[in-house]
């Protein structure tokens, strides 16, 4: 069966990021090759429009039910949408989108069989019963469609011991003509910029990615060495190190065996350009290090499509 993920606004995003982008595509480390991979997801469907490229349906991927952080309870109900566990995934909103009860939630993923979400380092409140992440989510449908959307979203807890649940998404207007510039507005005031992340966790998948970009928009070189397995730090594009406006969106859901991991990422500089990238990951102890890498320009749109949908083989 065939996925065709489906979205003006996906569409416009993707040629948009690649007539932004006329440099070659920089490689970090070593070249990874797209591959089938698990995938994510996370709101409720609406109607589709415009059309991509056709890519094959993944393999159910494994259970994953943990909400003792804001991104693992993001990759929580990515993973239940994904497996069809509708019911699991209603439980991770304290307060339902829009207040659908379970069966409309459930009825509303009719159809859909494959979803992708990423999201930026979360935003704590002082107390840390709160947190704020931007998130992009693509949806793909049976019937060709898909949706994809942008969003602020609200974690909540009711103390540090509580588990997290989800509270709201609020959408940031999106148009063609600044789709970048949204997405760098939306990950600097729903996220923690880059430039203010701690640079202390490493304890999983994503936390590596979070770690490595963060050392490289706060100029640490110690903390950016930290972050890659002793050896295999790559050099960095100019144009990357350079830049005044780094934000990433972390994939929720990497691909993990035994302690060796992918993942992907978008990453945007300026609000001028964006890349799409791949990383390899290994474990030692408690601790993730990356390993190898790809970086490249987003466009044509197939390449970040595909990228997304389909993974990266390390």
């Amino acid at each position: 069966m065939k996925v065709f993920l489906r979205r003006g606004w996906l569409l416009a995003l993707l040629v948009l990021a690649g007539c932004a982008n006329q440099v070659p595509a920089p490689t970090v480390g070593a070249t990874l090759q797209p591959e089938a991979s698990p995938t994510q997801a996370i709101a409720v469907a609406s109607p589709t429009t415009s059309v991509a490229t056709p890519v094959d349906t993944l393999p159910q991927p494994n259970a994953f039910d943990d909400q003792t952080t804001p991104v693992k309870l993001f990759r929580s109900l990515v993973n239940a949408l994904n497996r069809g566990e509708y019911e699991r995934a209603y439980r991770y909103w304290a307060t339902p989108p829009g207040g659908i009860d379970q069966g409309g939630f459930s009825a509303s993923f009719f159809g859909i069989d494959l979803v992708v979400g990423l999201v930026t380092a979360p935003t704590f409140n002082e107390s840390q019963t709160e947190a704020r992440m931007a998130g992009i989510v693509l949806l793909g449908m049976s019937d060709g469609g898909a949706r994809a959307d942008t969003a602020c979203y609200l974690a909540t807890r009711a103390d540090v011991n509580s588990p997290w649940q989800l509270s709201s998404n609020n959408s940031l207007p999106t148009t063609t003509n600044d789709v970048l510039g949204v997405l760098d507005q939306q990950a600097r005031e729903c996220g923690t910029p880059l430039e203010q992340l701690a640079l202390t966790k490493q304890t999983t998948v994503p936390e590596v990615l979070f770690s490595y970009y963060a050392g490289l928009a706060q100029a640490d070189q110690a903390k950016t060495a930290e972050t890659w397995v002793e050896g295999t730090l790559p050099s960095v594009p100019d144009n990357l190190r350079q830049s005044n406006q780094l934000s990433v969106y972390v994939n929720v859901t990497p691909v993990e065996t035994e302690a060796a991991a992918f993942l992907q990422t978008i990453i945007l500089a300026d609000t001028k350009v964006m890349w799409v990238g791949c990383y390899g990951a290994s474990q030692q102890a408690d601790t993730w290090r990356l390993n190898s890498g790809y970086l490249q320009a987003s466009g044509p749109a197939t390449v970040l499509i595909q990228t997304l949908t389909q993974g990266c083989d390390i």
